[in-house]
């Protein structure tokens, strides 16, 4: 044989080696890069948060219609990524039809529902997606749920009202999916034994003195009080979140530059939050629609801090005058410029026994209208994680049921018109005159 034949063959090896080993590797360390626009080849950060927290081996078992591929597919997929991203989950995909013993001891009777089991804990999913897949595995594997209680009687947002403003069954929903397990409390003076959580969301009323005096002694005795505050909120109100050092000061943020999320400058955007208290917090902002500052005092026993703050270009009007619906011009001197604190936290008390409170400066950011805006759900979600089990769930979490691909963007006549006239008229005048300068200078050339 010539020795450029064998030179050949030994290359041939050699590359087939090589492609060999890539391929190896490949399979046993597989990238994928997701570019859909709806990310759905990757699994949120707030899902892998909730992984890494998993107690256990999960078992997922998902009951399928031979006559819906498609639907087949997408929870396979789906399922695969969970998978993918954590050994100790086992998937299995059975057809309905084909294993009905398995489907009656798990309690399933229509296709297209998932089983999440760890142990003896077992959560029924009837519409796979990943909101809901992650909430059930962190109902049956992760953390304890948590016995919520929103009180109501004060004129709070009802997280059984399902009206598309004013309502806070979103909320609810979104808390529950979080491992919130929701009620209901007339009034709050007693607080239910289980209670893990209470939540005032909003009052307009001023609470009875009893009610009052029975959050303080509740939460001096170990318990968990989450206080949405709107602008204006009842004296009551303020009374009792002074006797744990955090102080309404009854103001209204200005943020004109709230205007590019469609606002009309008066929505305090959330542009930081306490990393000491919330380390993994996502990057995306929330926007309060009509958020009061608060200021720390000192009181015995009492340890706060501030929880978010707002932007540098934001200011307080300190009168409301931005209640009328015009945006005030801002004074020197009397009102007070950003960043300001529009969320705080207290811990009442030491030891495993003591007790917890977060304030929001604004309860609107919490109604079905506002609460999948933006960062809105996230700054709820890690305000109550962090109130209720001292341990938020902060990383981004999957996206709520979009409107379309892209954030809308609202913009003043003015603003119109200077984008119309740089983008539009200006390119275009600037080409016509190109075009007629080389015009002109041909006609010139062939003339001489």
């Amino acid at each position: 044989m010539r020795r450029p034949a064998v030179l050949l063959g030994i290359q041939i090896v050699v590359v087939a080696a090589i492609l060999g080993c890539a391929l190896a590797l490949a399979t046993l360390h597989p990238w994928r890069l997701d570019l859909t626009p709806e990310r759905r080849f990757t699994l949120s950060p707030h899902t892998h948060e909730v992984l890494r927290r998993l107690a256990g081996g999960v078992q997922v078992t998902f009951f399928y219609s031979s006559q819906e591929p498609a639907l087949r597919r997408e929870a396979a997929d789906l399922l695969a990524l969970y998978a993918e991203a954590d050994r100790r989950i086992a998937v299995r995909l059975l057809d309905l039809d084909r294993n009905p013993v398995v489907a009656k001891r798990l309690g399933v009777a229509a296709f297209n529902t998932a089983v999440v089991q760890a142990g003896d804990r077992v959560a029924r999913v009837p519409v796979v997606a990943e909101e809901t897949v992650t909430a059930a595995l962190l109902d049956v594997a992760g953390t304890p749920p948590v016995a919520t209680y929103f009180v109501t009687g004060h004129g709070e947002r009802d997280p059984r009202d399902a009206d598309e403003r004013l309502g806070a069954s979103e909320t609810a929903r979104a808390l529950a999916a979080e491992g919130f397990r929701i009620h209901v409390l007339a009034g709050a003076a007693v607080v239910p034994a289980d209670a893990g959580l209470v939540v005032l969301a909003g009052p307009r009323r001023d609470l009875r003195a009893p009610e009052v005096d029975a959050l303080e002694r509740w939460v001096r005795g170990g318990g968990h009080l989450l206080v949405l505050a709107d602008p204006g909120a009842p004296p009551s109100v303020a009374r009792l979140l002074a006797r744990f050092g955090v102080e309404l000061a009854d103001d209204l943020v200005v943020d004109e530059q709230g205007r590019l999320f469609g606002t009309d400058g008066l929505s305090a955007r959330v542009a930081y939050l306490n990393q000491a208290l919330v380390p993994d917090a996502s990057d995306v902002q929330a926007l309060l629609p009509g958020a009061q500052t608060m200021r720390l005092a000192d009181v015995p026993e009492v340890e706060s801090d501030y929880l978010a703050m707002t932007a540098e270009t934001s200011w307080a009007d300190v009168d409301r005058r931005g209640e009328s619906g015009e945006v005030p011009a801002y004074r020197e001197g009397r009102d007070r410029r950003g960043p300001l604190p529009v969320a705080a936290w207290a811990r009442v008390g030491a030891g495993e026994r003591a007790g917890r409170v977060v304030v929001v400066g604004d309860a609107d950011f919490a109604t079905n209208l506002h609460v999948n805006v933006l960062g809105n759900r996230d700054l709820l979600l890690a305000a109550a994680g962090l109130v209720a089990r001292a341990d938020p769930l902060a990383a981004a979490r999957p996206a709520a049921p979009p409107g379309g691909t892209f954030s809308p963007l609202t913009l003043t006549v003015p603003e119109e018109r200077a984008i119309f006239w740089g983008a539009v008229v200006a390119p275009a005048g600037l080409l016509a005159a190109t075009a007629l300068l080389v015009a002109r200078r041909r006609r010139t050339a062939r003339t001489a």
